[in-house]
């Protein structure tokens, strides 16, 4: 069994005296992979993670990549939203394509293209997509000192499992991959390790990713993808304005919330069936939007028109005009088993023990490694201050504007919310909010 996890970590070699997978009795070999993710708000620039001295070089993201990126969150969305639950919804489309980025290096044939179109990288050979990785990574990396971003990257093996040098290359050489050897044999202390590590660094939003269950003597591999982001809002909320108010539920059901207010000038958008505002974090690099559907209507109806050419379009419709927001104060826990929404999309063969090809990881022959389970937890809470929210991803191998002078905009009902990198246009965080 192998598992992938997002996360950082650091490089350890393999004890010389454990016996290779080799000299084990043959087994089903499993491969998870997970990706974690966190954004906080709150704090200032992070002094460690500075970004090395190429970072400073400008950094060119492809038009191509950043359609491939648009589209994979906005697909996701669409698999993962069930209007039917009325559950609030959060994950990291980032931390998860980062993820299956890094698994992308070791998968071949079949498996490759299937995961490759499912990121919207069928036309990118492989060095282009792990440069572009890299090259966002650093992008993402704020010069504002009011905003942190941090990515990480860890590789967890078992002890003595012979790992293919080319694939180790490439995850440090453009991933910056920490790797550390483990044994999965004691479950409960390699999910310890690894939960540790993945509370430290989601700034203990995260506390507990894997269960002992979640490993067994079968598991080869945990590869890790971290995303954290600390933002201040440029125009905080006064916390003394905020009252309890109304919220509206789709079922028809009312609930007191605390409705935070601030009167300020504001990128707005009021288009067809919905407005918008956004939010900006510190200089403004990266913005909390914010898209409410009209009375009558609901999230459902705007998910339909979430295409990404309509997603393109809005964005560069907004316009800075005077007015007044009034939302709530939320905070929204969710856990997702990806693997359903990922089989749709075409990955299935990914999740198969019979085809999956990942032997550019490791020879396991005639066994072979596959994804068992893909899983992501996330926390999203916002405040008069900002925005705090942590995502886990985990897979296991086992239109125009209408012209505005100003506006009031009450949201009291269901929403939908992104946090978004404007310069790179990068998705960090999508959501619904339906119960606050």
């Amino acid at each position: 069994m192998i598992y992938f996890i997002g996360i950082t970590a650091c490089i350890a070699r393999d004890d010389p005296r454990r016996p290779t997978l080799q000299e084990e009795p043959r087994m089903r070999t499993i491969l998870m992979l997970c990706g974690l993710a966190a954004v906080l708000s709150g704090c200032g620039g992070d002094a460690s993670q500075k970004p090395p001295q190429e970072a400073t070089q400008p950094v060119q993201i492809t038009d191509e990549v950043r359609a491939a990126n648009v589209q994979f969150a906005l697909t996701m969305l669409q698999q993962l939203d069930d209007p039917k639950a009325g559950e609030n919804l959060c994950f990291s489309p980032l931390s998860l394509a980062l993820a299956l980025s890094m698994t992308l290096n070791g998968a071949e044939g079949e498996t490759y293209d299937a995961i490759a179109k499912t990121l919207g990288y069928a036309e990118q050979k492989l060095d282009a997509v792990n440069a572009q990785s890299r090259a966002l990574a650093r992008l993402l990396n704020p010069a504002d000192k009011s905003i942190t971003v941090r990515m990480a990257n860890g590789l967890w093996v078992q002890q003595g499992f012979p790992l293919k040098p080319d694939f180790l290359r490439t995850l440090l050489s453009h991933y910056e991959t920490r790797t550390e050897t483990v044994d999965f044999g004691n479950a409960e202390a390699a999910a310890d390790a690894i939960n540790a590590w993945v509370k430290e660094q989601t700034q203990g939003l995260i506390e507990k990713l894997f269960q002992a269950g979640d490993f067994d003597a079968q598991t080869r591999l945990a590869l890790v993808n971290t995303l954290y982001f600390e933002g201040k809002w440029q125009y905080p909320f006064p916390k003394d304005a905020t009252q309890d108010a109304p919220f509206y539920l789709e079922r028809g059901e009312t609930r007191q919330v605390p409705m935070m207010r601030l009167s300020e000038r504001l990128p707005y958008l009021k288009g067809e069936g919905f407005e918008a505002v956004a939010l900006p974090y510190g200089e403004g690099d990266y913005r909390f939007y914010l898209f409410l559907p009209d009375k009558g209507r609901t999230v459902a109806d705007l998910r339909q028109q979430l295409t990404p050419e309509n997603w393109g379009k809005w964005l560069g419709a907004f316009r800075v005009v005077q007015g007044s927001l009034q939302m709530p104060r939320f905070k929204i826990e969710a856990k997702y088993d990806l693997k359903p929404p990922l089989s749709a999309l075409g990955m299935g063969v990914a999740f198969d023990p019979d085809r999956a090809d990942f032997s550019r990881i490791a020879d396991v022959a005639p066994e072979r490694l596959f994804i068992q389970k893909a899983i992501q937890k996330a926390v999203v809470e916002v405040d008069e201050e900002g925005t705090k929210a942590a995502a886990a991803t985990g897979i296991t191998v086992g239109v125009t504007s209408v012209p505005v002078d100003q506006f009031n905009m009450v949201v009291d009902r269901p929403f939908l919310f992104a946090i978004v990198h404007q310069p790179s246009g990068t998705v960090l965080f999508l959501g619904v909010v339906r119960q606050p």
